[in-house]
């Protein structure tokens, strides 16, 4: 500020027109304020971003779309993730980046009222709303996974950021390699890597999103000390294999983890994961030119392929498998073992499933085809293929007595099968290790087309995010319910406990009490759904461990 004969200028306008002085000064702090709403700017360790303001946060904002990662192309595709390019000046962060590469998905119109979504393999980005930006905030952090079978989805799935941040969370939503992409291994991968493994890359941008969580979350007012990781579906059991790893070890302080678990579960060891990987491009490759090659050059060119190309003629092989594998470095030993021997990460957790998960994917609303048996001979053949030796005793527990009630018999065993047991088995495997683990049954029922479903699996995303599908029909008790679940799910990220004021008590899991906090119409502690007949999906387990 330039100064006349020994003032400031502000001190001589102060003399001459106090008034005058205090309405300039009032309108340059609201203007700088205007400035400071209208573009919100974060310096984090690769450079400033420039975010968008959000009304119901006036004191924060959203950043979208910032690299935690290089982007995996060329010769970084199937290589763990690298760190992010620096850059000058202020990077626009005001807008969703592309998801990671994806055939179009069916559950899409539902979820976002959209029939597609831009891709690239470019992907690694992330958002984070935050409520207060100011660095001495220290406001705690919820890190969102999203779900889609690691084969879709996005870091908008589900829209929650805003809703969470709204009530006091800096919230961090995510994308991470998919499909062919992040679950493929292959052995001259694991030949050129350092740890001599490969897969499990898109695990592994987890890791590297939650350790730039780690560096950079203070900036955005987050505590980097009070981080809770979570997902739903796919991202729920991502969630858990982060429990299992030793890689994640220290990045957060508690989890939650919707419709999905690790602890039930035998994932292909890195022999059968690479060898599944080889036969993969054997075939791609006698398709392509029938020719013979070394790895390597498989590798190369499989490297070089367009990734459009990549993903459909891995979607077209009905044989190639795409999933976690225990690869000795991200996973050291089977996510199951792990937990049954007490060497997960010790943190609470708040963990559950809903009544009627398996009913959406044979729905029409999402174009589902999932297998429904129509006869007790169908369900019985149906468990003879997917369990073998186990299939009498699962049958001698949810047993069809006719033909008009085999699908919903089996509609009923595929739930418990797939979801109520696991995480029924986490939140045990939690407690005897002396952690928080508090279980939850979701039981709420839509109208309309979703009536026949029940609670689904992925509804109570609907009710954290406050954004319903397309075709729900809205209740008034909808918003009952999700006012209990978020105070629930945000309590729990604070302290690591979800019981707070005005809501039901719910009690920590115990094997010896054996209940779980009911979701739904009414909300209330109850005894864990048909947990006695888990016994028989245990018994699969264990031998599946044995030999694994």
């Amino acid at each position: 500020m330039r100064r006349e004969e020994g003032h400031t200028y502000r001190e001589r306008l102060f003399r001459a027109s106090p008034l005058l002085a205090l309405m300039m000064l009032m309108a340059l702090a609201l203007a700088g304020g205007a400035a400071s709403s209208h573009a919100p700017v974060v310096a984090i360790d690769s450079g400033a971003v420039q975010g968008v303001p959000i009304a119901s946060l006036p004191q924060g904002g959203a950043f979208l779309g910032i690299p935690y990662a290089a982007p995996p192309i060329g010769n970084l595709r199937w290589r763990p993730p690298q760190p992010p390019e620096k850059w000058n000046g202020v990077r626009s962060a005001k807008a969703y980046g592309p998801a990671c590469p994806q055939r179009p998905s069916p559950w899409l119109p539902e979820m976002l009222g959209r029939t597609a979504m831009v891709t690239d393999e470019a992907c690694l980005l992330l958002n984070v709303w935050t409520p207060d930006g100011r660095p001495a905030r220290r406001l705690p952090v919820m890190v969102w996974i999203h779900g889609g079978g690691n084969v879709e989805g996005s870091a908008e799935w589900p829209p929650l950021g805003e809703t969470l941040a709204r009530q006091g969370l800096v919230v961090v939503s995510i994308n991470y390699r998919l499909g062919i992409f992040g679950f493929f291994a292959h052995p001259a991968l694991s030949a050129e890597s350092p740890q001599h493994v490969s897969g499990n890359y898109g695990q592994l941008d987890q890791v590297a999103a939650l350790e730039w969580v780690k560096r950079n979350i203070a900036r955005f007012g987050g505590d980097p000390h009070r981080v809770t990781v979570a997902g739903a579906s796919s991202g729920s059991l991502d969630v858990c294999n982060l429990l299992a790893s030793p890689l994640a070890a220290g990045l957060f302080e508690g989890a939650i983890l919707q419709s999905g678990v690790c602890v039930d579960s035998v994932f292909p060891a890195a022999k059968d994961a690479e060898k599944n990987g080889a036969d993969f491009a054997r075939r791609l490759e006698a398709g392509a030119t029938g020719d013979g090659q070394s790895d390597q050059q498989s590798l190369a060119a499989l490297r070089a392929m367009p990734a459009g190309a990549l993903l459909e003629a891995a979607a077209k092989d009905q044989e190639v498998d795409l999933e976690p594998s225990v690869d000795g470095w991200f996973l050291r030993e089977q996510p199951a073992a792990a937990f049954a021997h007490g060497r997960q990460m010790r943190i609470p957790v708040l963990v559950g499933s809903n009544e009627n998960e398996v009913s959406i994917f044979a729905s029409p609303l999402v174009s589902g085809q999932s297998y429904r048996p129509r006869t007790v001979a169908e369900y019985r053949q149906w468990l003879e293929r997917r369990l073998k030796e186990n299939a009498e005793g699962v049958f001698a527990a949810y047993p069809a007595q006719s033909d008009g009630e085999a699908t919903a018999v089996f509609n009923t065993m595929d739930t418990d099968f797939d979801f109520g047991f696991g995480a029924r088995l986490l939140a045990s495997e939690m407690a005897g290790v002396q952690q928080r683990a508090y279980l939850y049954h979701f039981t709420y029922v839509g109208q309309g087309a979703f009536a026949p479903l029940g609670a689904f699996h992925s509804e109570e995303s609907m009710f954290v995010s406050q954004r319903f599908w397309t075709s729900w029909i809205h209740a008034p008790e909808d918003a009952r319910l999700s006012a209990a679940i978020l105070g629930y799910w945000v309590s729990f990220v604070k302290t690591g406990n979800p019981n707070t004021r005005g809501l039901p008590v719910w009690p920590a899991y115990g094997p010896e009490k054996d209940v779980c906090q009911s979701l739904g119409q009414t909300i209330e502690t109850t005894p864990v759904p048909r947990s006695s007949r888990f016994a028989v999906f245990q018994e699969r387990l264990d031998e599946r461990l044995k030999g694994s």
